[in-house]
């Protein structure tokens, strides 16, 4: 048999592409099925479950996800060779409707082969956890972030296009059946394996133009219903209350709290995002060695977990509706190799001893503190229906990393510090700096939460047209971005550990159209020319001004790892509102 296609038959490669494809497919689907029936059977607390149920889902899925990715791989290469390859003409092509249909179908099919493995594995990059690609396929896709909504609209796209696959293969079918028992041509059997069959296709055939927008449409249309409904039944909300603010000696102004645990051979990692932490502390210690105390207040509902968040919060790991908090109460002490903070963890009720070693480096006021603990699960009651530590590891790994100033005071007390000591001339009472980027297609807003203005400003101009000066210093770690927050903190990004802060310098100049700061823009000592228009009304000794300025992050070298600008936005726009009161206002 020939390998290669002509006009009246199909080559042994096709045939090959074809059959291995459909048992693909036909693989793929029960095991997708059985196994979310089984991962709900799992989240349902009135259904008991086994070690070897979470198993046997775990690798359910893992066989579902490997096997759909080779589907990604099998359908590229199968729609190279077949343009590669003269088509076959249709043997039916006189009767136009039933034609056209075929075709519409057939283009359906292709493009599902691509959209359904490549949205389930884009989904799956975007979040962590449970069951994991086997070799050679990786966890993850290049510029694909860790993205709650990125995972949540893939799924829902993979979701959907299942049924327009599971459609076009029904239809498909019911096609090859029409023609072999009604029609009685040749159809099906010049696809069979092992046969050489050629027939000459009808004198008409149907064009492709028509046939592909139909199939563009209706993915259109069916995207565009899915995304304004609720295709998965929306979790049960976790009713909870956020920490109240704490007063000690040392005030906690930035911090992030880590969790990590390994789960199927996959390491999973997530945050607390509710904390308090009351410390106090003094440089000298006592004769024990002790320096000072501290009692950390967690609120377990704040806990994010990639895609086993709500398991983690479920009543057989961390138990949020009967266990709320968990508190860790220690004293802080000297060591050989520096501090160490020794107490208890008390998580569901259970109180363990622990020490957490931590590096300190104080520079006046101002600490920075970061450290890591290692803890058994079951020492807390946590995931005890787990006993195989093959699927979720007895160690979980607690981190922390925080800022605090010295100061008997609140958060917000302490955050409303840096502007009311340092600025000068006019005093901001009041202000926002955000900014926003284009991502995957949508725009992600974002805002920075401690920054300071010096601001030097005379109504009435030099003869250059200068009003004054401006110079604003940012707060790189006080910036959230949802989702993508810690993301944009990383090295690739604005590379918080190494540049913590950013600076605006201007000069405030004339316009013809009102007021600019002309001036440079200091980002991972990048210094950048920079030209922000902005509105300014003045009454009397107050003024509010806003404006705002488009940068590209690559100037700054933030990001240089994302060159799509369709996967990361070149232009990142910031822009500012303030009020502020000039001396004596």
């Amino acid at each position: 048999m020939a390998r290669a296609n002509t006009l009246t038959s199909y080559g042994s490669v096709t045939k090959s592409f074809h059959w291995l494809t459909a048992l693909l497919i036909f693989s793929v689907f029960p095991l997708g099925i059985v196994a979310n029936n089984l991962a709900h059977q799992i989240k349902d607390p009135s259904i008991a479950t086994t070690d070897a149920d979470i198993a046997l889902t775990a690798t359910l899925f893992s066989m579902h996800k490997t096997i759909g990715v080779a589907i990604f791989f099998v359908a590229l290469t199968r729609i190279a060779w077949a343009i590669s390859q003269p088509k076959p003409g249709l043997l039916n092509g006189e009767k136009t409707l039933e034609a056209m249909a075929a075709t519409t179908v057939h283009w359906l099919l292709y493009s599902s082969l691509v959209i359904v493995p490549l949205s389930g594995w884009i989904h799956h990059a975007a979040t962590t956890g449970f069951a994991p690609i086997w070799w050679p396929f990786g966890q993850s896709l290049p510029f694909v972030p860790k993205d709650l909504w990125l995972a949540d609209q893939t799924a829902k796209i993979h979701h959907l296009s299942i049924y327009v696959m599971g459609g076009a293969v029904a239809l498909h079918i019911a096609g090859a059946m029409k023609h072999h028992i009604v029609d009685r041509d040749a159809t099906l059997r010049r696809m069979l394996p092992g046969q050489a069959v050629s027939a000459a296709p009808s004198p008409r055939q149907p064009g492709e133009l028509l046939p592909l927008g139909a199939a563009l449409g209706l993915w259109a249309a069916i995207l565009t219903l899915g995304g304004a409904l609720q295709l998965t039944q929306p979790e049960a909300e976790t009713q909870t209350t956020e920490l109240e603010t704490v007063t000690s000696e040392w005030t906690v102004t930035e911090g992030s709290l880590g969790i990590s645990v390994r789960q199927f051979g996959s390491d999973v990692s997530g945050s607390f995002e509710d904390w308090t932490a009351a410390i106090d502390y003094t440089e000298t210690p006592d004769e024990t060695g002790k320096h000072g105390h501290v009692t950390v207040t967690v609120n377990i509902a704040s806990l994010t977990l990639g895609s086993v968040t709500d398991q983690a919060k479920s009543a057989d790991y961390l138990d949020v509706t009967n266990h709320p908090l968990a508190v860790f109460n220690a004293d802080i002490m000297a060591t050989d190799t520096g501090h160490a903070a020794i107490g208890t963890l008390t998580i569901k009720d259970q109180s363990i001893p622990v020490t957490m070693p931590f590096d300190l480096a104080l520079e006046g006021d101002t600490a920075n503190a970061s450290g890591a603990l290692t803890v058994d699960r079951r020492d807390f009651l946590i995931g005890m229906g787990t006993s195989d530590e093959g699927t979720l590891s007895f160690g979980v790994d607690i981190t922390f990393d925080l800022t605090a100033v010295r100061g008997d005071m609140t958060v917000a007390d302490a955050a409303a510090v840096p502007s009311a000591e340092t600025t000068a001339g006019w005093a901001v009472n009041d202000g926002a700096l955000n900014l926003s980027v284009a991502q995957l297609g949508s725009v992600v807003e974002g805002s920075f939460s401690d920054w300071t203005a010096v601001i030097d400003y005379v109504k009435t101009p030099d003869e250059s047209g200068k009003h004054g000066t401006v110079a604003v210093t940012i707060n790189i770690a006080s910036l959230t971005i949802g989702s993508v927050t810690d993301q944009a903190k990383s090295a690739d990004f604005f590379d918080l550990s190494t540049y913590p802060t950013a600076v605006f310098e201007a000069d405030i100049m004339s316009t013809d159209t009102g007021h600019v700061a002309i001036g440079t823009l200091t980002i991972k000592d990048q210094s950048v020319p920079v030209e922000m228009p902005f509105d300014l009304a003045l009454d009397g000794n107050t003024a509010t001004a806003s404006g705002e300025l488009i940068v590209d992050r690559r100037d700054f070298l933030i990001g240089m790892g994302t060159k799509d600008e369709a996967t990361l936005g070149f232009s990142v726009t910031i822009a500012f509102d303030l009020s502020a009161t000039r001396p004596g206002g």
